[in-house]
């Protein structure tokens, strides 16, 4: 059991195995069903990253996929899917917990590419964002979760406007009219490219935010 109240959060990464299974799909005949489907194929052919069946209580919006991420089809399917589930652990959820029982998606849904001798991916640009906000908040809405994580700078400006900041949103339990009723959590980019953990008053707001989750993870349905 990982102790909270010392966790480092740039210390914590998924240990052993590291599966990537099929991602998810609802229920043939279903409305979310349909609009999986029939989602648009990216630039260059790959299908869209996202993984869930519709019937989870709980569900989580990053940035977009990377290139491990179309190989695969299935959202953080490499380093920052480690990373982040080091800090699932942290609240209590298990690897296979987070593949089985969270719907997984993102503000952009096809890799979005790397500027020439950049070291990160880029951002999915405003067209990029504007294409997929739609099938989003269909999302939201078909899913209905009652527990939902945004996270990373552009999950959070998403739901929230452009002058969202990390500061002034992780560590709280939020409402978005988006997610009618559910407990909205916002936490910084498990990539190892983000500085925000290296000061010692976030990584206390971000323990705040892994509590929050731990809580409301708990009092969902098995």
């Amino acid at each position: 059991m990982i102790d909270l109240a010392t966790a480092a959060p740039k210390r914590l990464r998924h240990a052993g195995d590291w599966p990537t299974p099929l991602p998810r799909r609802a229920a043939a005949g279903t409305e979310l069903r349909a609009l999986q489907d029939g989602l648009p194929r990216c630039g260059d052919g790959a299908a869209p990253v996202l993984s869930g069946d519709g019937t989870e209580g709980a569900m989580l919006i990053g940035q977009a996929p990377g290139w491990r991420e179309i190989e695969t089809g299935l959202p953080f399917a490499w380093d920052a899917g480690k990373r982040l589930c080091g800090w699932l652990a942290a609240a209590g959820i298990g690897t296979g917990d987070f593949r089985e029982r969270w719907y997984v998606t993102s503000v952009g849904k096809c890799y979005p590419g790397r500027p020439p001798g950049a070291s990160v991916d880029r951002p999915p640009s405003r067209a990029e964002i504007a294409r997929w906000a739609p099938i989003l908040r269909a999302e939201l809405r078909l899913v209905a979760p009652d527990l939902l994580l945004l996270v990373g700078g552009l999950a959070h400006r998403f739901a929230f406007g452009p002058a969202a900041r990390l500061d002034e949103l992780v560590g709280r339990e939020l409402a978005w009219d988006a997610a009618p009723g559910a407990s909205v959590v916002c936490l910084p980019h498990p990539s190892g490219a983000s500085t925000w953990l290296n000061d010692p008053d976030r990584v206390e707001l971000w323990r705040r935010g892994i509590a929050i989750v731990r809580d409301r993870w708990a009092a969902l349905p098995a």
